[in-house]
């Protein structure tokens, strides 16, 4: 049961986070929304490395840890320390805004206060990941549903009576009130000692690192094409064009990344000894989602008009974008999005990253060149195929797990 509430939340978090895209289509004019997509699109290849991945390290090494004190001590350990870098990173977007937005000069406030983001998203992440490591997943459920109920209702009122500004600053300082609100319901503020915990701080660091660089190479996949139709064609209205159009189907990963969720620390655990498990879980998957997704390529494309007039007569008609994407997000559902999991519970986040590094530089010149000749429609098609390639990648790297020991990592 604590597994459908982890499910329940995550459709709860897409469908404020629908209801999020909506307040801003309606309050905001389609230049105004299109600039506040570009500046949050901005900090998408930042929002990995919050926390320099530590809140990633801690998912992985926590799972090994069978000892309930042991993994307190360790989110402390991480918590201190991951706040830090982000703040950190929050100065280094501050100093770097006006070369970002050098374009759209427009878009530098909402990039500034879109950066709190950093130190705010990273406490959120703690304190779920700390609720599924100690296998409470209802509580893990009602954090996010808090938090998104919250931010949606928080987020109409400040949009409604200051537009865009009240918009970004509810993005940016919802989820930290929510986080700290929880700190002390939790009573997680009170300072543990260290004393006992095992703490290799290069390997934490290590895997942390990597696995937020294949995160941050992985995001750009979707923010690229987004950088690039600002900067090339300098079209406000067609960045919120390509972002309206691209909502639908790339919502429907969340339930993959859902299930993948209650499952993450049960993989860690079964990757040291157990892959029949691990492949025996990755087909018992390809049978939910093949469903999945062909109920989807049948109904976006047939609906995607419908779909779209939800937004506002502006965004109506998008020459097939929104069809491109449901065939890439199909690749992404059957194959990037579990397999990159799975690869990253085994360990292997090199791999990701690799994997990622690939996908990214491929991605610039595809993009670069399609959206000179053929512009948003161009960028919509490199990034569908980019999704396929990537999941093929994920796949051969997943299968030469499963034929070899899986220590040689």
């Amino acid at each position: 049961m604590s597994g459908i509430s982890v499910v329940f939340s995550a459709v709860t978090e897409k469908i404020g986070g629908f209801l999020l895209v909506l307040i801003s289509t309606h309050f905001l004019s389609k230049e105004t929304y299109g600039l506040v997509i570009y500046a949050n699109t901005a900090l998408v290849f930042l929002f990995p490395f919050i926390g320099l991945g530590v809140h990633q390290s801690l998912l992985r090494f926590g799972s090994l840890s069978n000892s309930q004190e042991g993994k307190k001590k360790l989110f402390h350990y991480t918590l201190v320390k991951g706040v830090k870098y982000s703040i950190l990173l929050v100065l280094l977007v501050l100093l770097i805004a006006p070369l970002i937005t050098l374009k759209l000069k427009e878009a530098k406030v909402y990039l500034i206060i879109l950066s709190i983001q950093l130190v705010s998203l990273f406490v959120y992440e703690m304190i779920r990941i700390y609720s599924r490591l100690i296998h409470l997943n209802n509580l893990y459920a009602q954090i996010t549903i808090v938090k998104t109920i919250l931010i949606v209702f928080v987020s109409a009122i400040l949009t409604l009576k200051f537009g865009a500004i009240g918009y970004v600053v509810s993005l940016s300082i919802v989820p930290l009130l929510v986080s700290l609100f929880y700190l002390l319901k939790m009573k997680l503020l009170v300072k543990t000692s260290n004393k006992g915990l095992e703490i290799n701080l290069k390997e934490i660091i290590k895997y942390g690192f990597f696995t937020s660089l294949a995160g941050v190479l992985s995001g750009l996949l979707y923010a690229v094409d987004i950088l690039l139709i600002a900067n090339i064609l300098v079209d406000k209205e067609n960045v919120a064009q390509y972002k309206i159009s691209n909502i639908i189907p790339f919502s429907i990963l969340f339930l993959s990344v859902a299930v993948l969720k209650t499952s993450f620390v049960k993989i860690v655990s079964k990757s040291i000894n157990d892959k029949n498990y691990i492949k025996n879980y990755y087909i018992n998957y390809l049978k939910i989602f093949g469903i999945i997704s062909l109920g989807i390529i049948i109904l976006i494309p047939l609906y995607s008009n419908q779909i779209l007039a939800v937004f506002g007569n502006n965004y109506n008609d998008d020459n097939n974008l929104m069809t491109i994407f449901t065939f890439g997000v199909v690749g992404a559902l059957l194959l990037r999005v579990p397999l990159g999991n799975i690869i990253s519970a085994i360990g292997w986040s090199k791999i990701n990253a690799l994997n990622s590094f690939i996908i990214l530089f491929l991605n610039i010149i595809l993009s670069y060149i399609f959206i000179k000749n053929y512009g948003i429609i161009g960028a919509a098609i490199v990034t569908s195929f980019l999704m396929w390639l990537s999941g093929l990648f994920s796949l051969v790297a997943f299968i030469w797990f499963l034929k070899n020991d899986s220590k040689n990592k």
